[in-house]
């Protein structure tokens, strides 16, 4: 099952983008009585999101690093250049996603029960200088 709603940021009110995410998660809440777990919104919107939390210290002070493989959290230390991947409150957990279809300052908020994430097409046989990466990377762990 998949539920979505698009939202957007108010004209000239980048400063307040995780405010209206967080009105957003409880309207979609509101609405569905699920939390959304993914948000998805253009490159330019995410590198709005990334730059205000960069350059804002209230932004900056909620941001935690977590290592999954490790199982830790951290703080971000002063120089640290912070570069978003998700979301996440008492409620909803969120991961991001590009979608260059919506505009600046628009996003949506999805529930997926199945979110099928895209994983690299690896070619039986890589063509010379084409997926070069993705075949020495694939080469190296198999």
């Amino acid at each position: 099952m998949k539920i979505d709603k698009t939202y957007s940021i108010k004209e000239g009110k980048w400063t307040k983008w995780s405010s209206a995410l967080a009105d957003a998660i409880k309207d979609f809440y509101s609405t569905n009585t699920l939390y959304p777990n993914i948000l998805e919104a253009n490159e330019y919107t995410f590198s709005q999101f990334d730059f205000l939390t960069n350059i804002m210290p209230d932004e900056r002070q909620n941001v935690v690093i977590e290592d999954s493989l490790a199982g830790t959290r951290s703080l971000p230390n002063c120089s640290e250049k912070i570069l978003l991947s998700g979301y996440n409150n008492n409620d909803a957990d969120i991961d991001f996603a590009v979608d260059n279809q919506l505009a600046d300052k628009e996003f949506r908020l999805v529930y997926d029960d199945d979110p099928e994430w895209d994983e690299p097409i690896i070619p039986e046989e890589c063509p010379v200088n084409e997926y070069k990466d993705v075949c020495d990377l694939y080469s190296s762990v198999y």
